[in-house]
């Protein structure tokens, strides 16, 4: 009995370390994770053009170097604004153009819908925050 248990033990401990390992994402070693929470209301000029789809602003002073906020027409993203694909700089702050943002050092373009490179150099994808939505009050946090 004891040498069963033991084994259902042992079986069982290596079920749960390698469903962990398999489902633990990439941590991405050019931007690391600051704590914040930032609400943004629509209703202000300088946040009213979210009120239509596919348009997208920078919300300075959050995040690392700006989070982007994207209206989808369905719902809204937030990402951090920092290409992730090298270390925050003075030309690493990405600039949206409708569904898409650039980072001027090196030219790598995302996507805002899902956050994928689409062309350039590096293996990350765009940093996503969380985005919670009550009436025209947007709350962006990580």
């Amino acid at each position: 009995m004891k040498i069963f248990l033991l084994r259902i033990l042992t079986i069982g401990l290596l079920l749960s370390l390698w469903a962990c390992d398999k489902n633990k994402p990439d941590q991405n070693p050019y931007l690391e994770n600051i704590g914040f929470s930032r609400e943004i209301n629509l209703d202000l000029p300088e946040y009213s053009s979210l009120k239509f789809a596919n348009n997208s602003i920078i919300v300075h002073n959050v995040g690392i170097k700006g989070v982007i906020v994207f209206n989808t027409g369905n719902s809204f993203l937030a990402w951090e604004a920092s290409d992730p694909n090298h270390y925050p700089s003075d030309c690493s702050t990405m600039t949206p153009n409708q569904f898409t943002c650039e980072c001027s050092c090196e030219g790598n373009k995302y996507s805002l819908y899902d956050g994928q490179k689409i062309s350039g150099d590096g293996n990350y994808s765009l940093k996503p925050y969380h985005i919670y939505q009550n009436g025209n009050i947007l709350t962006i946090s990580n």
